[in-house]
């Protein structure tokens, strides 16, 4: 294990270094990360908060010293700029192919039962979570 605090890695990352950064703190391959949190995204459908958690709360290693507060709000806002930018790269066509993609996913795994936590009142909620975030620090720019 790592004696260094948990941060995001900037080298190892895919999405955000959410995994690249927990491999580098646990001493493991970070393909073994990522294999974990897609294994919990379908057995049980949590990965993918965890995941949205972890990169709101994990500092990369150029911010650590910075108060919390900062931390958050700077991690949410990247965030937000990473959802944006990919939505601006795929462009109104592509955006509408991947509404439609997700849907299709959705009501597949729906349909085989791999959905049970959306049922649950887990999904919702965390997406309104994130909307209410996103949008306060929209604001505050």
């Amino acid at each position: 294990m790592s004696e260094g605090r948990l941060t995001r890695s900037e080298t190892d990352k895919i999405i955000a270094g959410v995994c690249g950064g927990l491999a580098d703190y646990l001493g493991v391959d970070s393909v073994l990360v990522r294999l974990a949190f897609v294994v919990l995204l379908f057995a049980s459908g949590i990965g993918f908060p965890i995941y949205l958690i972890l990169w709101v709360i994990m500092p990369r290693a150029d911010t650590v010293n910075q108060p919390n507060s900062e931390i958050i709000q700077k991690n949410i806002e990247e965030m937000g700029n990473t959802v944006t930018g990919s939505i601006n790269r795929a462009g109104r066509p592509g955006t509408v192919g991947v509404i439609f993609i997700l849907l299709g996913i959705y009501f597949l795994f729906n349909q085989l039962g791999w959905l049970n936590w959306v049922h649950g009142g887990i999904l919702w909620p965390i997406i309104i979570i994130g909307l209410g975030a996103y949008l306060l620090v929209r604001r505050s720019q």
